[in-house]
């Protein structure tokens, strides 16, 4: 049975572990010219794409890293980091928007609480019927990321959410919604809830200059009521004992897999752009842009940009692989971490660049909103700002000189 011999609207639960996790990839890259199409107008528009996350579903990617013992194919980290640089060289937008969900699947795979069993048996499980998850951690008008005002309450015997999120990166894709909440005197707690239920509204008011269809805008919970069992884990992010794991990683890796997809996005375009559109200056050495040799430099050195972004990612996600089986704070887990930073150094700084170059391939015309070339800086450039780069230098150099573990935070 092959990865495309299903819709989304079939279950999943007992036929995913049929299907092999490199014909999912093999699937994912079937439908990448179908992702590209009309991209470039439907980021000038901010049209969300929704026909594209039901592709995608169709697929069975949302499920690959799901084990063989719970009904998945159990695909390796390396397989899903390759699958989300071909839909980023597609489509950006989409795979950001589906980095909430592959990062809830993560947590689950990677829990080591008394409970984790119970929550991962409920939720993979959820996952192969077919679902989708999104999340909404990240607030305004707090001093930190770890700081909350959302807050889940016991009113008169029932369980009350009520608060304001900012970035909810893939909510409007998603069937359920992870969300962080304070829960009496400093305890903080996640919680899946319904995004149909009573009292949530997802909103598509996200501003930033790019990335701007990743569904990331506001989800305000207003009095909705949650279940006992919908509560998943109390969250200790102030807990400095606790050794490093690789999720942190995970949520890092992806990011730089979208930017590897952005440059092989830039390198595509750059060609079909010299080859099909763009003209020589008056005074170039050669009479068309496609044997100019200043412009085929660019293309070369785009096309360089790309090769080594995603040479870089996949190099990372095998160490990242074999994190995932190690102990929290083991070598290898430390390790990948580090490999995780020189990855995001050099594919973040390559996409940049590459945004950068396409414009020496052609004249003032390369510049025009038709084309919207410029989504391509916008979209690495907004992926880049979520953790300072420099950080990941200088945690890089600190192992190198000082053999000084990286910091254990998910923003790193």
């Amino acid at each position: 049975m092959t990865a495309t011999e299903y819709s989304a609207d079939t279950s999943l639960a007992g036929l995913a572990g049929l299907i092999e996790s490199r014909a999912i990839v093999d699937a994912v890259r079937g439908i990448a010219g179908a992702l590209a199409d009309g991209v470039a107008e439907n980021e000038a528009v901010r049209r969300l794409p929704r026909e594209s996350v039901q592709a995608v579903r169709k697929t069975g990617l949302p499920v690959l890293r799901v084990p063989a013992g719970y009904g998945g194919p159990g695909g390796t980290l390396r397989e899903l980091m390759e699958a989300i640089i071909v839909i980023a060289a597609a489509d950006p937008n989409l795979a950001q928007g589906l980095r909430s969900h592959f990062g809830f699947i993560e947590r689950l795979l990677g829990w080591v609480s008394p409970d984790a069993e119970q929550a991962r048996a409920r939720w993979l499980s959820a996952a192969l019927s077919g679902k989708l998850f999104g999340l909404a951690s990240a607030e305004l008008g707090v001093v930190s990321p770890a700081e909350f005002t959302t807050t889940l309450r016991a009113v008169d015997g029932r369980l009350v959410l009520d608060g304001r999120k900012y970035y909810s990166t893939g909510g409007l894709f998603a069937d359920d919604i992870e969300v962080i909440a304070a829960r009496g005197e400093g305890e903080l707690v996640s919680l899946v809830i319904p995004v149909d239920r009573a009292g949530v509204t997802l909103l598509d008011d996200f501003d930033g200059m790019g990335q701007r269809a990743t569904a990331s805008g506001s989800t305000i919970f207003a009095g909705v009521l949650a279940e006992p069992d919908e509560v998943l884990e109390v969250l200790d992010w102030n807990d400095s004992d606790r050794p490093l794991d690789y999720l942190g990683g995970f949520y890092q890796l992806y990011l730089a897999a979208v930017s590897a997809g952005i440059a092989v996005n830039v390198f595509r375009d750059a060609a079909g752009y010299v080859r099909h559109r763009a003209r020589p200056a008056v005074h170039a050495l050669t009479s068309a842009a496609a044997t100019d040799p200043y412009i085929l430099e660019a293309v070369g050195e785009i096309g360089a940009l790309a090769y080594g972004a995603e040479a870089v990612v996949l190099r990372a996600a095998e160490s990242l692989d074999a994190a995932a089986v190690a102990a929290p704070g083991d070598e290898a887990v430390v390790s990948a971490a580090i490999d995780v930073a020189k990855a995001q150094l050099v594919a973040h700084r390559a996409a940049i660049e590459a945004g950068q170059r396409i414009f020496d391939t052609g004249g003032a015309s390369a510049t025009s909103e038709k084309l919207n070339l410029s989504r391509h800086w916008r979209n690495a450039r907004t992926i880049a700002n979520h953790n300072p780069l420099a950080y990941k230098a200088r945690a890089t150099g600190d192992f190198a000189v000082n053999g000084a573990v990286p910091p254990r935070s998910g923003y790193f």
